[in-house]
């Protein structure tokens, strides 16, 4: 284990963090808002600790294997929601670190979960600050899936590196190669967005935040009432846009630069929008004929809450609680989904939920037919075993955590609704619960402290998808 070089890493992204601090101070000082002098001098303090273990630990020969990079993935998303706390911490909503963690936990994995009771009440640099966590959160996770998890198995995107036959050294060349790239059309999409929410009529400073926490599928909003403070047709669909965007396999953005035959006929994206189709079938036809919303209106709003919710964004126009015990159903199954693989989204996955049907139906034809022998194959090249026991693996642990995380937060006196919703919405980095407590329309601040740390907990292992963390703790792991 080179720890040099994870310590050395984690140094950068710790001075990183502490410069971006300085886009919130900026926001503040132009507001007058006494609060600039709080992000300045926590991130002056957090450069310089970074800085400082960036010369202590600078090596000529900086070396990241398998076991430093699962160390790293870990480390870095829990040392960094840490240190995003301080400035909630520092502010004058007055919250313990207990609730700060929380926050800044639920932003930088993208959750979107809040503590926050009225949104009006933190400033301009701190609302700027959590849009900014769950940015960087978002461009995080899609390059922590480009470079960690192929090396799990569990994510499919290997089959896109058709240059792990001819080497490490060319592989580990691909990865950063296509890792700049995404940066670059992630940066460009969210101006993108920026822009045409401004022009919708979106105010500047919003159209900036809501940019980035969309781009992100976060669902962090500088409204109460989230977009529907908007009432914006117009404003829904650029988000919805954007929203699906965000949702598809970042590295065929890249490849499509080529050839757009990559985005437009990958099975995967074609599954995930004929799903999303789907859905908002079922849901508008629920609330035009049982809760006896006008057709147009109901496919709005359907359309909106739907794609949120299966992106794992969060936005909402409407307070879905309310919409009756089938559509909180459908909700609760939608949470589970998530995006593409690739993409900023959390949940399982539509290229694993691909790759279960795939076995069910092996199962049945070899029950059929024994002693044939049937392969699993996707996009024409034949999954290994082991992809495909990780996969299956994958989505148990998925279920079985958030059953555990519901079974802790049951203990600890929350409803059962309320306590099997927000372990869903935190393993699956959605945001908000299916209750009334922690839905739309209301906030996690309610629940004592063990639960928000169960649940922060909970967020970070949903993001970065278990076995980067379970396998810290098998012993052999740290051996030699």
């Amino acid at each position: 284990m080179n720890i040099r070089s994870v310590l050395y890493i984690l140094g950068i992204l710790t001075s990183t963090l502490g410069c971006m601090m300085l886009f919130p101070a900026i926001f503040n000082f132009i507001k007058h808002e006494n609060e600039w002098t709080i992000f300045a001098s926590t991130g002056i303090i957090i450069f310089f600790i970074g800085m400082t273990i960036i010369l202590a630990f600078k090596s000529k020969e900086l070396k990241i294997g398998n076991k430093e990079t699962f160390l790293l993935t870990f480390l870095s998303w829990f040392i960094l929601a840490s240190i995003s706390a301080l400035p909630f911490y520092l502010s004058n909503l007055n919250l313990s670190y207990t609730d700060s963690f929380f926050e800044a936990t639920s932003g930088i994995t993208t959750t979107g979960s809040t503590i926050i009771k009225d949104l009006n009440d933190a400033s301009a640099g701190l609302l700027l600050w959590r849009s900014i966590l769950q940015w960087l959160g978002g461009i995080g996770i899609i390059v922590m899936a480009v470079a960690a998890l192929p090396l799990l198995h569990i994510s499919g995107l290997q089959l896109f590196f058709s240059e792990q036959t001819e080497g490490t050294d060319k592989l580990k060349e691909s990865v950063k190669k296509i890792a700049t790239s995404i940066i670059i059309i992630y940066g460009a999409l969210t101006i993108i967005c920026a822009l045409f929410l401004k022009i919708a009529g979106m105010p500047f400073f919003d159209s900036i935040c809501h940019a980035m926490t969309t781009l992100a599928t976060g669902g962090y909003s500088t409204q109460n009432n989230s977009i529907a403070h908007y009432n914006s047709s117009l404003i829904e669909l650029i988000i919805i846009t954007g929203m699906i965007l965000a949702s598809l396999p970042f590295i065929l953005f890249v490849k499509s630069l080529n050839n757009i035959n990559h985005l437009i006929f990958d099975s995967q994206v074609k599954n995930f929008i004929l799903l999303i189709l789907i859905s908002i079938f079922m849901m508008t036809l629920w609330l035009h004929y049982k809760i006896d919303i006008d057709i147009f209106k109901a496919t709005r709003i359907a359309a909106f809450n739907v794609i949120s919710i299966i992106t794992g964004t969060g936005y909402s126009t409407s307070d879905f609680t309310q919409w009756g015990s089938f559509a909180i159903a459908l909700l609760f199954i939608f949470m589970f989904v998530g995006g593409c693989t690739g993409s900023t989204t959390g949940g399982i996955k539509i290229f694993r939920l691909q790759i279960l049907f795939k076995v069910i139906v092996q199962q049945i034809k070899t029950i059929i037919k024994p002693h044939q022998v049937i392969n699993i194959s996707y996009e024409k090249s034949t999954l290994e075993d082991k992809t495909i026991l990780s996969i299956l693996s994958l989505i148990f642990l998925f279920i079985f955590t958030t059953l555990l995380v519901a079974a802790i937060l049951s203990f600890l006196g929350i409803d059962m609704l309320s306590s099997l919703s927000a372990a869903a919405t935190a393993i699956a980095v959605v945001g908000p619960g299916l209750s009334n407590e922690i839905g739309p329309s209301g906030n996690f601040s309610q629940f004592p402290d063990a639960a928000k740390w169960t649940l922060s907990l909970a967020m970070i292992i949903g993001r970065i998808e278990f076995f980067a963390v379970l396998i810290l703790f098998i012993p052999s792991f740290w051996r030699k």
